[in-house]
């Protein structure tokens, strides 16, 4: 298959939290490389580094598209990288990359990333049909936002069209499938 799907996720989370986030990200991964598909990533640490992980021991390419960050340790499970040192260029690769994405849970920069993606579909400058999938129930409080920004006149958008929620792992790869093939 070889399309390449750009996976959001933090970089960090709490110690206690790692037990839950972990294993998700890397049953994302694996199952990703399992589907025939390229992990494109940031490449760091977290679940970044665990999707990665998943998806190389399960013999899949990773790319990572890293920031240099003082102290950042890159994932060693990249079978290839490029390294950025300012964000904005990261991004502008990251995103050229991806026939469809998937965010895992994460911080303000995965946050970023789903609202770029987002408004690029609504701008037509990504195709509006390209899958964005928001996996673990995570980002299920983005729906009533995106309501009250139409409520309130700021969007006249159906933002729900450019995403799809899904529960597992297993669910966003059906989407993938169902969105790629």
């Amino acid at each position: 298959m070889n399309k390449k799907i750009v996976v959001f996720a933090g970089n960090e989370c709490k110690k206690e939290k790692e037990k839950y986030y972990f294993p998700l990200a890397y049953q994302t991964g694996k199952l990703l490389a399992g589907a025939g598909f390229v992990i494109v990533s940031g490449g760091g640490p977290g679940l970044m580094d665990q999707v990665s992980r998943g998806a190389f021991e399960a013999k899949g390419e990773t790319i990572g598209i890293c920031i240099d960050l003082p102290g950042r340790i890159q994932s060693k499970f990249l079978t290839s990288q490029m390294i950025f040192d300012k964000l904005i260029p990261r991004q502008e690769k990251l995103i050229s990359l991806g026939d469809g994405f998937l965010a895992l849970p994460g911080g303000i920069g995965t946050l970023f990333e789903i609202a770029e993606i987002l408004a690029l579909k609504r701008k037509k400058d990504i195709p509006p049909d390209c899958p964005m999938i928001l996996i673990d129930g995570y980002y299920n409080k983005l729906e009533p936002f995106f309501e009250k920004m139409q409520q309130e006149g700021f969007t006249n958008y159906d933002f729900p069209s450019l995403y799809a929620l899904v529960n597992s792992p297993e669910g966003a790869i059906e989407a993938l499938n169902k969105s790629l093939c």
